[in-house]
């Protein structure tokens, strides 16, 4: 895993103030450490797993992709989701984890194929 700085957004500090899923991508807002706020766009999605995020004060976003998202206990899961993903989709699998302040463990997971991050004024 490594931790992700997207461009100029250090995710440190930030709260998670919604998520959007419709039916191969999710929408999460965001608002920085500084009150400024984010959007970040999974698309290709083929799963997630949200552990009540939304208010949650994150420490930051980890990525794992390759052959390390078939291992361990998470292992399994990424199996089974690209199990069901459609035959005419080949893009790389990437796991997306946003890590909370508290527990320093995931609390929202996506599973997608690209991420693309904005600054914004609205969600």
């Amino acid at each position: 895993m490594q931790q992700l700085f997207v461009g100029d957004l250090s995710l440190s500090d930030g709260v998670i103030e919604s998520v959007v899923l419709s039916e191969s991508e999710v929408r999460v807002g965001f608002r920085l450490w500084d009150g400024s706020k984010a959007r970040f766009w999974f698309t290709g999605v083929i799963g997630m797993k949200d552990r009540n995020s939304v208010g949650q004060d994150i420490e930051s976003l980890d990525t794992e992709s390759g052959a390390s998202l078939f291992q361990g206990a998470e292992g399994a899961y990424a199996a089974e989701l690209l199990e069901e993903r459609r035959a005419d989709r080949a893009a790389p699998i990437v796991r997306y984890a946003f890590i909370g302040s508290w527990m320093m463990k995931p609390i929202l997971e996506v599973y997608a194929e690209e991420m693309d991050v904005q600054r914004t004024n609205e969600f």
